[in-house]
């Protein structure tokens, strides 16, 4: 294995804000990281969804709406997408609504989304990095410094000298049982964590729709958050609404289908603030949305330290937890 002087081969499984802070500190510091994902894109939680609608095209932030931060690393990345406009503020009327109707203005930090779409504050911290989408890790093989990676639809990877995994703490339990290597901490972590989940609605209607706010805080009843796509800095196209159900709300419906779920989450907003019948409508569900229980650290290593996990499910319900934790674990990995 090499020393710093040529660096270090690198694999990063993930795609979202854990995995781009990663994969940027370790290229920083002369390493070779690889990003792999299972998805489509890069973005995770800071996905877009791109609907063809009978209205034109829509593009609707389903996952995380919005980031803040409090920390010099994110907030400087922040500036820096927002200089090559692919971040701005969102000057959003917000508010909290209780179940009789009472609203409250919601003050305080700045809240940032990506534009186009908030997978593009992901897409700015991956830049011009190897990633590799549409790609699914079945399970590690090898050993320390020699890390290969097996895909589900076939082939490998590798060899590695370091690997980052920065998955849902379920996903990590099962890849980690499947592979070759030995890592008790890191699975008794992740079975210990909790994530809450979340079904999200989006929805386009037929003509712009004010309903007096851009995006709410719902108190009682199943939606917990209603936002305006089109309140969004570089937002075109037809009029579209996302909502997303509360933790308990999503948990007594999980396993739901999408038919179900989308009518009585739109109906519920229909009664309350009359949000006008869609014209195209779609659900998705979030099975590991909140970290509701964290280990409390930024990141895990195996014993060899070789092989680390990180998310925001390691330290809280904050996306900039995810930043912060994919940086700490590019530092370590990228250590001799």
């Amino acid at each position: 294995m090499g020393g710093p002087s040529r660096g270090l081969d690198v694999a990063v499984v993930g795609a979202g804000l854990a995995g781009a802070s990663c994969a940027r500190v370790l290229a920083r510091a002369g390493h070779r990281p690889v990003v792999f994902d299972k998805g489509r894109g890069p973005g995770g939680r800071l996905s877009v969804r791109r609907a063809e609608t009978p209205l034109g095209p829509a593009r609707i932030d389903h996952g995380a709406q919005y980031v803040t931060a409090r920390g010099r690393s994110f907030e400087a990345h922040l500036r820096a997408a927002a200089r090559e406009g692919l971040a701005a503020l969102w000057q959003a009327r917000l508010v909290s609504i209780d179940r009789g109707g009472n609203a409250v203005d919601l003050k305080g930090e700045y809240r940032w989304v990506g534009v186009p779409g908030m997978s593009a504050i992901v897409e700015a911290a991956l830049g011009v990095l190897d990633v590799r989408s549409g790609r699914r890790i079945l399970r590690l093989a090898g050993g320390p410094g020699a890390w290969h990676l097996d895909f589900e639809e076939g082939g490998r990877e590798g060899p590695f000298h370091r690997v980052a995994l920065t998955l849902p703490p379920e996903q990590l339990v099962d890849l980690l049982a499947r592979s070759e290597g030995d890592f008790p901490e890191m699975i008794l972590e992740a079975r210990a964590a909790e994530l809450a989940p979340c079904w999200a609605v989006m929805g386009v209607v037929e003509a712009p729709f004010d309903p007096g706010f851009d995006a709410a805080r719902l108190l009682g009843g199943g939606v917990r958050w209603i936002a305006r796509m089109n309140s969004r800095p570089g937002r075109a196209g037809p009029e579209a609404f996302v909502l997303h159900a509360s933790p308990d709300w999503s948990r007594a419906h999980l396993e739901e289908t999408p038919d179900p779920v989308e009518r009585a989450l739109w109906e519920e907003m229909y009664i309350r603030f009359g949000l006008p019948r869609p014209v195209w409508r779609k659900a998705h569900r979030w099975r590991y949305a909140l970290s509701e229980r964290a280990p409390g650290s930024p990141f895990a290593l195996d014993e060899t330290g070789t092989v680390g996990c990180a998310g925001d499910w390691r330290l809280g319900p904050r996306a900039e937890f995810a930043w912060d934790s994919g940086e700490a674990l590019g530092e370590a990995l990228g250590r001799e």
